[in-house]
């Protein structure tokens, strides 16, 4: 069960070892990560650890590894992009901190549950439209995983992926990804340049092809669309 920290008084936690993965610079052009020993002739553990990076670099989440000390140990690429982004979380140097004082207790104190006690925890950083929620789970004695909330309800690939699956034409799927982002569709229409009858219509076609049975359907069916990363990378 997930606790949802407060911003506490920041206490030092002394440095943990950590074993498998490699240490990591978060401005080197591409994550190293060293496996654990892996039962398999065909395929050494290193060409393993190897796949794990590049498969993490695929997924919408941003994933970080951490020390007890706050280090970074190895990060995604969508975590290398939130981290640069105006999140409260930031990356100083090798370290994560938090941008507000207020936020740097909560952080310490779930790092140091989940890093040195096992506990998950779920954090609740910054406000208002900075708002970012992000859990801190155990991985193994002094590494925690830092698991960043999703900003938007799907990555565009995925949007993409599901339109050619239920053959929309390209004014449904931007209708769709409209109202993934939450958009009324009033303001669609006003986006669009279209009569807010048009994108009724759509809407209407977007539920016949896909089988959803209204609006919350259909972006619920949108929201449970693979994590997917385009292959356009910043």
């Amino acid at each position: 069960m997930f606790d949802t920290m407060t911003a506490a008084t920041a206490m030092p936690l002394p440095p943990a070892p950590w074993s498998g993965f490699a240490r990591f610079a978060p401005n080197d052009p591409a994550p190293r990560v060293a496996s654990a020993p892996f039962d398999d002739t065909d395929r050494p553990a290193p060409a393993i650890g190897r796949l794990l990076a590049r498969t993490l670099d695929e997924v919408d989440y941003g994933i970080v590894l951490l020390g007890a000390d706050g280090e970074v140990l190895h990060l995604n690429h969508r975590a290398r992009e939130l981290l640069a982004g105006e999140l409260p979380l930031q990356l100083l140097g090798r370290r994560l901190r938090a941008r507000d004082e207020r936020d740097a207790g909560a952080l310490h104190d779930a790092l140091r549950d989940a890093a040195g006690r096992g506990l998950r925890r779920l954090l609740a950083l910054g406000d208002d439209e900075a708002r970012q929620l992000a859990a801190l789970v155990p991985v193994e004695p002094g590494v925690a995983a830092l698991l960043l909330g999703r900003t938007r309800v799907c990555e565009e690939l995925s949007i993409q992926g599901f339109a050619r699956a239920h053959a929309l034409t390209s004014a449904e799927t931007r209708v769709l990804a409209a109202l993934g982002r939450g958009v009324a569709p009033s303001a669609i229409a006003r986006d669009q340049g279209v009569k807010l009858s048009t994108v009724r219509t759509q809407i209407g076609a977007l539920r016949d092809k896909t089988g959803a049975g209204s609006i919350t359907a259909l972006v619920r069916m949108v929201a449970a669309l693979p994590p997917m990363l385009g292959a356009l990378r910043r």
